[in-house]
């Protein structure tokens, strides 16, 4: 997987840019508020069809401008292709396109054709944080490798907003319909099933890599475990392997059913892989509980980087890597470590405001960056 080449219309404070994209590593540097983030942002809405940034797609045109257009030229294993996203009115109505080559496609279809892990200075958050960060970084892992799997989180989200509908309407109306909520119960029971089936199979990849790059960077061995943490009626239950996908169906039926009058209650579906979460441990002890920041980094650090090396053992080519002002939150000695495990690695596209943090060296293009002007390095 290769990006060479990156078009913005009127995108942020962008009003028309070209940037060539192909070398191993590109560095984005300048003060803040210059637009280095913007450059980051346009690659992924060309590549995923969405932002990082926003929900709201209106955020994103230049001021004063309605249409915005962002286009990334890749090679990959089959040729050479193009993906455009743009959005303009229409006839008085706003439209957007997705192509690729030219021609439409889904967003389903759009997500996975190039693989991209990118790391923000939130997600050093991963592992001290929500859980429902942690279950973001399962996801997008998982579905960037599996559309299967995408398709089962899409579905699965839309049944559970369907059944807590219900449920809050039987709150409402101070009747529980249990034969109604049984409907629901077997269809979300089936879509459980696989999302919970797959992350398990998919743990054991992701396990490995992590502790491949934790100890690479703290010089222990397997200090580092992560178990999948499931939401029982007896608590919290760390998973290692899977039964298999019918035995869940059964098990998720069960549970939904003994709820009930739970759910009813509280209005909400109290089950399910939209509540579990990732345990993550450094020699036996809880690392959200009782590691230090430094050790919550690393950690953090490690997950993200387990995602190229995941991505490449699926796909048997690295991803690329967006690392969005992360250098400048880490020591020199984590530093020096990721920028030794991407140098010649990984193609990467890194911001930040001083040049001296990226001290890489070979097929290296700089870009200075000055309210929406890129400047090449000498």
């Amino acid at each position: 997987m290769r990006l060479e080449n990156l078009r913005l219309l009127h995108f942020r404070n962008y009003e028309q840019l070209e940037v060539p994209l192909q070398h191993d590593i590109t560095i984005f540097y300048g003060d803040n508020a210059q637009g280095k983030t913007n450059l980051l942002e346009g690659i992924y809405v060309a590549a995923r069809g969405f932002s990082f940034r926003t929900r709201h797609e209106e955020e994103l045109p230049q001021f004063g401008a309605e249409d915005w257009a962002a286009q990334l030229d890749y090679r990959d294993r089959y040729g050479e292709n193009r993906l455009l996203v743009k959005r303009y009115r229409e006839r008085g109505r706003r439209r957007k396109e997705n192509l690729l080559n030219g021609t439409a496609v889904s967003p389903k279809e759009q997500y996975g054709l190039v693989n991209l892990v990118l790391f923000t200075p939130d997600d050093l958050q991963l592992v001290k944080g929500d859980p429902s960060l942690r279950r973001k970084f399962l996801n997008m892992e998982i579905a960037q490798t599996s559309p299967v799997y995408y398709d089962l989180l899409a579905k699965y989200n839309r049944v559970l907003l369907q059944r807590n509908k219900f449920l809050k309407q039987c709150r409402d109306r101070e009747h529980l319909e249990e034969a109604q909520l049984s409907v629901w119960d077997v269809a979300l029971s089936q879509l459980a099933a696989g999302i919970v089936d797959a992350r398990l199979q998919a743990l054991s990849g992701i396990r490995e890599a992590a502790q491949k790059v934790y100890d690479g960077i703290t010089g222990t061995h397997g200090a580092l475990q992560l178990s999948y943490v499931q939401k029982q009626s007896g608590g919290e239950v760390p998973l290692e392997t899977t039964p298999g996908r019918e035995e869940w169906v059964s098990f998720y039926q069960e549970q939904f059913k003994a709820r009930h009058r739970l759910d009813y209650l509280r209005g909400y579906t109290s089950i399910g892989p939209h509540r579990d979460d990732l345990e993550i441990v450094h020699q036996g002890r809880s690392l959200k509980a009782y590691g230090s920041q430094g050790q919550q980094r690393t950690a953090a650090l490690a997950l993200k980087l387990s995602e190229l090396e995941f991505i490449r053992g699926v796909r048997d080519e690295y991803p690329v890597l967006l690392l969005d002002d992360v250098l400048s939150e880490l020591d020199a000695h984590r530093r020096e470590k990721l920028l030794g495990f991407i140098n010649g690695t990984v193609q990467t596209f890194l911001t930040v405001n001083d040049r001296q943090l990226a001290p890489v060296s070979g097929d290296v293009a700089a870009w200075q960056v000055r309210e929406g002007r890129l400047e090449a390095e000498a």
